[in-house]
Protein backbone atom coordinates (compact mmCIF):
# COMPACT_ATOMS: atom_id res chain seq x y z
CA UNK A 1 0.00 0.00 0.00
CA UNK A 2 1.25 3.45 -0.48
CA UNK A 3 0.11 7.21 0.73
CA UNK A 4 -1.18 9.36 -1.81
CA UNK A 5 -1.35 13.08 -0.97
CA UNK A 6 -4.25 15.38 -2.48
CA UNK A 7 -4.30 18.96 -2.31
CA UNK A 8 -7.87 20.75 0.13
CA UNK A 9 -10.06 22.61 -2.86
CA UNK A 10 -10.20 26.27 -0.58
CA UNK A 11 -7.97 29.01 0.19
CA UNK A 12 -5.64 28.70 2.93
CA UNK A 13 -6.39 31.90 5.32
CA UNK A 14 -3.90 34.32 5.32
CA UNK A 15 -0.83 33.41 7.09
CA UNK A 16 -1.72 29.35 7.08
CA UNK A 17 -0.02 26.78 5.61
CA UNK A 18 -1.40 24.62 2.94
CA UNK A 19 -2.54 21.66 4.24
CA UNK A 20 -2.81 18.00 2.00
CA UNK A 21 -5.39 15.46 2.68
CA UNK A 22 -3.52 12.05 2.68
CA UNK A 23 -4.78 8.77 1.63
CA UNK A 24 -3.96 5.31 1.20
CA UNK A 25 -5.17 2.28 -0.52
CA UNK A 26 -4.23 -0.58 1.80
CA UNK A 27 -6.42 -3.08 0.26
CA UNK A 28 -9.03 -3.54 -2.67
CA UNK A 29 -11.66 -3.09 -0.74
CA UNK A 30 -12.11 -1.69 3.44
CA UNK A 31 -15.21 -2.56 5.12
CA UNK A 32 -14.28 -1.71 8.67
CA UNK A 33 -10.45 -0.67 10.31
CA UNK A 34 -9.60 0.31 13.83
CA UNK A 35 -6.54 2.07 15.53
CA UNK A 36 -4.48 1.38 18.62
CA UNK A 37 -4.30 3.79 21.26
CA UNK A 38 -0.85 5.55 20.00
CA UNK A 39 -2.08 4.91 16.04
CA UNK A 40 0.90 3.39 15.24
CA UNK A 41 -1.12 -0.07 14.01
CA UNK A 42 -4.51 -0.13 11.74
CA UNK A 43 -6.20 -3.10 11.89
CA UNK A 44 -8.40 -3.74 8.40
CA UNK A 45 -10.96 -5.88 7.29
CA UNK A 46 -10.33 -6.49 3.42
CA UNK A 47 -14.09 -7.30 2.99
CA UNK A 48 -13.46 -11.23 3.71
CA UNK A 49 -12.93 -13.29 6.83
CA UNK A 50 -9.98 -12.02 8.19
CA UNK A 51 -8.49 -8.59 9.64
CA UNK A 52 -4.91 -7.83 8.56
CA UNK A 53 -3.23 -5.41 10.74
CA UNK A 54 -0.48 -3.00 9.46
CA UNK A 55 2.26 -0.71 10.72
CA UNK A 56 1.52 2.79 10.06
CA UNK A 57 4.87 3.97 8.11
CA UNK A 58 6.78 7.03 9.28
CA UNK A 59 6.86 8.85 6.67
CA UNK A 60 4.35 9.78 3.08
CA UNK A 61 7.04 7.58 1.04
CA UNK A 62 6.87 4.62 3.37
CA UNK A 63 4.96 0.96 3.06
CA UNK A 64 2.52 -0.57 5.19
CA UNK A 65 4.06 -3.31 6.54
CA UNK A 66 1.95 -5.93 7.45
CA UNK A 67 2.70 -7.28 11.03
CA UNK A 68 -0.58 -9.75 11.36
CA UNK A 69 -3.17 -11.04 9.79
CA UNK A 70 -6.26 -12.83 11.95
CA UNK A 71 -7.57 -15.65 10.51
CA UNK A 72 -10.39 -17.38 12.84
CA UNK A 73 -13.54 -16.23 11.55
CA UNK A 74 -15.73 -18.39 8.73
CA UNK A 75 -17.49 -15.47 7.17
CA UNK A 76 -17.14 -11.91 6.31
CA UNK A 77 -16.00 -10.05 9.39
CA UNK A 78 -18.18 -7.41 10.20
CA UNK A 79 -16.88 -4.93 12.75
CA UNK A 80 -13.51 -4.55 14.67
CA UNK A 81 -13.50 -2.81 18.53
CA UNK A 82 -9.64 -1.96 19.48
CA UNK A 83 -9.47 -0.95 23.21
CA UNK A 84 -7.36 1.48 23.37
CA UNK A 85 -5.68 0.79 27.19
CA UNK A 86 -5.82 -3.08 27.15
CA UNK A 87 -5.22 -3.40 24.00
CA UNK A 88 -7.39 -6.19 23.26
CA UNK A 89 -9.34 -6.10 19.47
CA UNK A 90 -12.49 -7.98 19.43
CA UNK A 91 -13.77 -8.79 16.21
CA UNK A 92 -17.11 -10.01 14.92
CA UNK A 93 -18.69 -11.93 11.57
CA UNK A 94 -21.29 -13.06 10.20
CA UNK A 95 -20.32 -16.97 11.37
CA UNK A 96 -22.35 -15.42 14.61
CA UNK A 97 -19.27 -15.55 16.40
CA UNK A 98 -17.07 -12.95 17.83
CA UNK A 99 -13.44 -13.36 18.81
CA UNK A 100 -11.25 -11.58 21.73
CA UNK A 101 -7.41 -11.19 20.38
CA UNK A 102 -4.89 -10.85 23.30
CA UNK A 103 -1.14 -9.84 22.07
CA UNK A 104 1.00 -12.51 23.96
CA UNK A 105 4.22 -13.16 23.00
CA UNK A 106 5.05 -11.94 19.40
CA UNK A 107 1.27 -13.03 18.73
CA UNK A 108 -2.59 -12.26 18.94
CA UNK A 109 -4.22 -15.05 20.42
CA UNK A 110 -8.14 -15.46 20.12
CA UNK A 111 -10.67 -16.45 22.78
CA UNK A 112 -14.09 -16.93 21.39
CA UNK A 113 -17.41 -15.34 22.84
CA UNK A 114 -20.25 -17.27 23.86
CA UNK A 115 -22.48 -15.15 22.02
CA UNK A 116 -25.66 -17.36 22.13
CA UNK A 117 -27.15 -15.76 19.06
CA UNK A 118 -28.56 -17.39 15.72
CA UNK A 119 -28.01 -14.91 13.18
CA UNK A 120 -24.75 -12.34 12.43
CA UNK A 121 -23.43 -10.23 14.04
CA UNK A 122 -23.25 -7.10 13.28
CA UNK A 123 -21.27 -4.89 14.75
CA UNK A 124 -19.52 -4.28 17.95
CA UNK A 125 -18.29 -1.59 20.88
CA UNK A 126 -16.19 -1.58 23.92
CA UNK A 127 -17.65 -0.37 26.83
CA UNK A 128 -15.39 3.16 27.69
CA UNK A 129 -14.03 1.30 31.22
CA UNK A 130 -13.18 -1.94 28.67
CA UNK A 131 -14.71 -4.52 31.03
CA UNK A 132 -17.37 -5.09 28.57
CA UNK A 133 -18.87 -4.66 24.73
CA UNK A 134 -21.66 -4.89 23.26
CA UNK A 135 -22.53 -6.62 19.94
CA UNK A 136 -25.43 -5.56 17.18
CA UNK A 137 -26.89 -8.81 15.92
CA UNK A 138 -29.24 -10.03 13.21
CA UNK A 139 -31.00 -12.12 15.97
CA UNK A 140 -33.13 -8.87 17.13
CA UNK A 141 -30.69 -8.68 20.46
CA UNK A 142 -27.94 -7.19 21.73
CA UNK A 143 -25.28 -9.60 23.46
CA UNK A 144 -23.32 -7.35 26.03
CA UNK A 145 -20.14 -9.39 27.33
CA UNK A 146 -17.88 -9.45 29.78
CA UNK A 147 -14.89 -12.03 30.77
CA UNK A 148 -16.15 -14.39 33.42
CA UNK A 149 -13.12 -15.08 35.58
CA UNK A 150 -14.02 -18.56 37.12
CA UNK A 151 -14.79 -19.94 34.02
CA UNK A 152 -11.86 -18.05 31.83
CA UNK A 153 -14.01 -17.00 29.11
CA UNK A 154 -16.10 -14.33 27.82
CA UNK A 155 -19.81 -14.54 28.56
CA UNK A 156 -23.08 -12.64 27.39
CA UNK A 157 -26.35 -11.31 28.66
CA UNK A 158 -28.76 -10.50 26.25
CA UNK A 159 -31.06 -7.19 25.79
CA UNK A 160 -34.01 -8.08 23.63
CA UNK A 161 -36.72 -6.20 22.83
CA UNK A 162 -36.08 -5.02 19.54
CA UNK A 163 -38.32 -6.24 16.53
CA UNK A 164 -35.50 -6.44 13.84
CA UNK A 165 -31.79 -6.32 13.85
CA UNK A 166 -29.53 -4.15 15.60
CA UNK A 167 -27.19 -2.46 12.86
CA UNK A 168 -24.71 -0.42 15.62
CA UNK A 169 -24.30 0.25 19.16
CA UNK A 170 -22.80 3.17 21.09
CA UNK A 171 -22.07 3.50 24.47
CA UNK A 172 -22.97 6.07 27.09
CA UNK A 173 -19.35 7.32 27.54
CA UNK A 174 -20.14 8.24 31.33
CA UNK A 175 -22.60 5.45 32.47
CA UNK A 176 -23.47 2.19 31.71
CA UNK A 177 -26.26 2.73 28.81
CA UNK A 178 -25.91 1.68 25.16
CA UNK A 179 -27.93 3.34 22.00
CA UNK A 180 -29.18 0.88 19.20
CA UNK A 181 -30.05 1.34 15.76
CA UNK A 182 -32.39 -1.03 14.42
CA UNK A 183 -33.92 -1.55 11.17
CA UNK A 184 -37.42 -1.99 13.17
CA UNK A 185 -37.03 1.82 12.30
CA UNK A 186 -36.37 2.18 16.15
CA UNK A 187 -33.45 4.07 18.35
CA UNK A 188 -33.22 2.94 21.65
CA UNK A 189 -31.47 3.71 24.95
CA UNK A 190 -31.01 0.81 27.14
CA UNK A 191 -29.84 0.05 30.11
CA UNK A 192 -26.74 -2.03 30.25
CA UNK A 193 -26.15 -2.02 34.30
CA UNK A 194 -24.20 -5.04 35.77
CA UNK A 195 -23.87 -5.10 39.58
CA UNK A 196 -20.85 -7.00 39.42
CA UNK A 197 -18.81 -4.66 37.19
CA UNK A 198 -20.60 -1.32 37.76
CA UNK A 199 -20.64 -2.26 41.52
CA UNK A 200 -23.46 -0.14 43.57
CA UNK A 201 -24.68 3.23 43.49
CA UNK A 202 -24.30 4.29 39.70
CA UNK A 203 -26.76 6.93 38.78
CA UNK A 204 -27.88 7.74 35.63
CA UNK A 205 -30.05 10.19 33.91
CA UNK A 206 -32.94 7.69 34.55
CA UNK A 207 -32.38 6.95 37.92
CA UNK A 208 -29.92 5.29 40.32
CA UNK A 209 -28.65 2.28 38.47
CA UNK A 210 -31.86 0.61 36.33
CA UNK A 211 -32.30 -2.85 36.04
CA UNK A 212 -30.49 -4.67 33.06
CA UNK A 213 -32.15 -4.26 29.85
CA UNK A 214 -34.76 -1.64 30.92
CA UNK A 215 -35.55 0.57 27.72
CA UNK A 216 -34.99 3.77 28.78
CA UNK A 217 -35.67 5.82 25.81
CA UNK A 218 -37.59 4.37 22.41
CA UNK A 219 -37.87 6.89 19.22
CA UNK A 220 -39.78 5.65 15.57
CA UNK A 221 -38.10 6.99 12.50
CA UNK A 222 -39.37 6.90 8.55
CA UNK A 223 -36.57 4.02 7.89
CA UNK A 224 -34.06 1.40 8.69
CA UNK A 225 -32.11 3.63 11.63
CA UNK A 226 -28.20 2.98 10.44
CA UNK A 227 -26.21 4.19 13.04
CA UNK A 228 -26.09 6.03 16.59
CA UNK A 229 -23.34 8.18 18.42
CA UNK A 230 -23.38 9.85 21.76
CA UNK A 231 -21.43 12.86 21.91
CA UNK A 232 -18.40 13.18 23.69
CA UNK A 233 -20.48 14.57 27.18
CA UNK A 234 -23.14 11.83 26.89
CA UNK A 235 -25.29 14.79 26.59
CA UNK A 236 -26.70 14.64 22.95
CA UNK A 237 -27.30 10.99 20.82
CA UNK A 238 -27.39 11.63 17.29
CA UNK A 239 -28.81 9.27 14.66
CA UNK A 240 -29.08 8.56 11.03
CA UNK A 241 -31.81 7.01 9.10
CA UNK A 242 -32.31 5.46 5.69
CA UNK A 243 -34.71 8.32 4.71
CA UNK A 244 -31.84 10.84 4.61
CA UNK A 245 -32.06 12.11 7.81
CA UNK A 246 -30.01 13.07 10.83
CA UNK A 247 -32.11 13.22 14.09
CA UNK A 248 -30.74 15.27 17.44
CA UNK A 249 -31.41 13.98 21.27
CA UNK A 250 -30.96 16.04 23.85
CA UNK A 251 -30.94 13.10 26.71
CA UNK A 252 -31.03 15.09 29.90
CA UNK A 253 -34.74 16.32 28.22
CA UNK A 254 -35.81 12.72 26.90
CA UNK A 255 -34.67 11.47 30.30
CA UNK A 256 -37.35 13.76 32.31
CA UNK A 257 -39.97 12.98 30.20
CA UNK A 258 -39.51 15.07 27.40
CA UNK A 259 -40.64 13.60 23.71
CA UNK A 260 -39.06 16.67 21.42
CA UNK A 261 -35.73 15.26 18.59
CA UNK A 262 -34.31 17.56 16.44
CA UNK A 263 -34.24 15.99 13.15
CA UNK A 264 -32.95 17.35 9.78
CA UNK A 265 -33.31 16.57 6.12
CA UNK A 266 -30.53 15.96 4.12
CA UNK A 267 -30.48 16.68 0.18
CA UNK A 268 -28.12 14.26 -0.46
CA UNK A 269 -28.13 10.07 -0.03
CA UNK A 270 -28.47 9.02 3.50
CA UNK A 271 -25.51 8.40 5.86
CA UNK A 272 -24.53 5.37 7.36
CA UNK A 273 -21.67 6.12 9.79
CA UNK A 274 -21.87 8.71 12.61
CA UNK A 275 -18.91 10.15 14.37
CA UNK A 276 -18.46 12.89 17.34
CA UNK A 277 -15.35 14.53 17.23
CA UNK A 278 -13.77 16.17 20.85
CA UNK A 279 -15.08 19.57 20.21
CA UNK A 280 -18.67 18.23 20.44
CA UNK A 281 -19.48 18.11 16.59
CA UNK A 282 -20.58 15.24 14.20
CA UNK A 283 -19.43 14.20 11.06
CA UNK A 284 -21.53 11.59 9.25
CA UNK A 285 -20.39 9.69 5.91
CA UNK A 286 -22.43 6.77 3.85
CA UNK A 287 -23.57 6.62 0.31
CA UNK A 288 -22.28 10.19 -0.28
CA UNK A 289 -18.78 9.58 -0.23
CA UNK A 290 -17.84 12.95 1.12
CA UNK A 291 -18.00 13.36 5.14
CA UNK A 292 -20.62 15.82 6.36
CA UNK A 293 -20.01 18.23 8.94
CA UNK A 294 -23.06 19.18 11.78
CA UNK A 295 -22.53 21.78 14.73
CA UNK A 296 -24.71 23.36 16.92
CA UNK A 297 -25.64 26.64 17.16
CA UNK A 298 -27.29 28.31 19.96
CA UNK A 299 -28.94 25.30 21.06
CA UNK A 300 -30.10 23.86 17.78
CA UNK A 301 -27.79 21.41 15.38
CA UNK A 302 -27.36 22.51 11.96
CA UNK A 303 -25.65 21.08 8.74
CA UNK A 304 -22.64 23.10 8.46
CA UNK A 305 -21.30 21.54 5.07
CA UNK A 306 -19.53 18.72 3.23
CA UNK A 307 -15.91 17.96 3.24
CA UNK A 308 -14.26 18.38 -0.12
CA UNK A 309 -10.83 18.15 -0.52
CA UNK A 310 -11.26 18.13 -4.24
CA UNK A 311 -13.38 20.81 -6.41
CA UNK A 312 -14.45 20.76 -10.22
CA UNK A 313 -16.61 18.47 -12.27
CA UNK A 314 -16.29 14.38 -12.55
CA UNK A 315 -13.15 14.21 -15.34
CA UNK A 316 -14.10 11.27 -17.61
CA UNK A 317 -10.19 9.72 -18.99
CA UNK A 318 -9.65 10.05 -22.16
CA UNK A 319 -6.97 8.08 -24.82
CA UNK A 320 -4.39 5.61 -23.12
CA UNK A 321 -5.05 6.75 -19.63
CA UNK A 322 -9.02 5.94 -20.49
CA UNK A 323 -8.01 2.51 -21.82
CA UNK A 324 -5.98 1.74 -18.42
CA UNK A 325 -8.58 3.24 -15.96
CA UNK A 326 -11.00 0.66 -18.30
CA UNK A 327 -8.91 -2.32 -17.20
CA UNK A 328 -8.57 -0.94 -13.70
CA UNK A 329 -12.14 -0.64 -13.26
CA UNK A 330 -13.01 -4.35 -14.60
CA UNK A 331 -10.18 -5.64 -11.84
CA UNK A 332 -11.86 -3.48 -9.02
CA UNK A 333 -15.37 -3.59 -9.80
CA UNK A 334 -16.33 -5.65 -12.84
CA UNK A 335 -17.43 -2.90 -14.70
CA UNK A 336 -16.34 -2.82 -18.61
CA UNK A 337 -17.32 0.76 -19.53
CA UNK A 338 -14.94 3.67 -19.60
CA UNK A 339 -14.30 4.89 -15.66
CA UNK A 340 -15.25 8.24 -15.17
CA UNK A 341 -13.29 9.90 -11.80
CA UNK A 342 -15.71 11.71 -9.01
CA UNK A 343 -14.92 14.65 -7.56
CA UNK A 344 -14.85 12.43 -4.26
CA UNK A 345 -11.87 11.53 -2.57
CA UNK A 346 -13.36 7.78 -2.14
CA UNK A 347 -15.03 6.31 -5.23
CA UNK A 348 -17.51 4.26 -3.18
CA UNK A 349 -19.43 4.39 -0.21
CA UNK A 350 -18.28 4.79 2.66
CA UNK A 351 -18.07 2.43 5.41
CA UNK A 352 -16.21 3.21 8.46
CA UNK A 353 -15.64 6.32 10.41
CA UNK A 354 -13.09 6.38 13.49
CA UNK A 355 -11.22 8.61 15.39
CA UNK A 356 -7.39 9.65 14.91
CA UNK A 357 -4.99 10.98 17.43
CA UNK A 358 -1.56 11.24 15.80
CA UNK A 359 -0.04 12.78 12.76
CA UNK A 360 0.46 11.84 9.14
CA UNK A 361 2.95 13.23 6.79
CA UNK A 362 3.90 15.90 9.02
CA UNK A 363 0.14 16.80 9.95
CA UNK A 364 -2.41 16.07 12.62
CA UNK A 365 -5.52 14.55 11.11
CA UNK A 366 -9.00 14.69 13.35
CA UNK A 367 -10.43 11.32 11.52
CA UNK A 368 -10.58 8.64 9.02
CA UNK A 369 -12.43 7.25 6.67
CA UNK A 370 -12.59 3.74 4.81
CA UNK A 371 -14.65 2.14 2.21
CA UNK A 372 -14.71 -0.03 -0.49
CA UNK A 373 -12.47 1.29 -2.96
CA UNK A 374 -9.77 0.67 -0.45
CA UNK A 375 -9.07 3.79 0.97
CA UNK A 376 -8.27 5.23 4.09
CA UNK A 377 -8.42 8.91 3.96
CA UNK A 378 -7.51 11.09 6.76
CA UNK A 379 -8.98 14.21 7.47
CA UNK A 380 -7.77 16.78 8.93
CA UNK A 381 -9.01 20.56 10.67
CA UNK A 382 -8.57 22.47 7.65
CA UNK A 383 -11.45 20.72 5.81
CA UNK A 384 -13.41 20.94 9.06
CA UNK A 385 -13.09 24.88 9.03
CA UNK A 386 -13.75 24.75 4.75
CA UNK A 387 -16.88 22.75 5.43
CA UNK A 388 -18.59 25.72 8.27
CA UNK A 389 -17.43 28.79 5.88
CA UNK A 390 -21.22 28.56 4.51
CA UNK A 391 -22.54 28.37 7.81
CA UNK A 392 -24.94 31.02 8.73
CA UNK A 393 -23.25 32.03 12.17
CA UNK A 394 -26.32 34.53 12.92
CA UNK A 395 -28.72 31.80 12.56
Amino acid sequence: ARLLSRASGWSAPRGASWRMVVEARVATATTRHAWNADCSLLAVCPNDNSVVIFRTPESSTGPWTVVATLREHDALVTDIAWAPRTNKIVTTSQDRNAYVWTFQGNEWKPMLVILRITAAATSVQWSPDEQKFAVGSGAKSVPVCYFEEGNNFWVSKMVKDHSSTVVAISWHPTVPVIATASTDYKCRIVSAYLKNLDGKGVDTPWGAAPKFGTVLFEWESYGWVQNVAFAPEGDVLALCAQNSTVSFVDVAAVAAGSTDVQTLRLSHLPLTQLLFLPDGSLVGAGHAYNPVLFVRRHGAWAEAGTLKPVQGEAVEAKGVGANFKMFQAMDKTGRSEAATVLDTVHQFCVCDLRRFSGTINGHAAEFTSSARDGKIVWWSRDELVAAMKGLDIRS
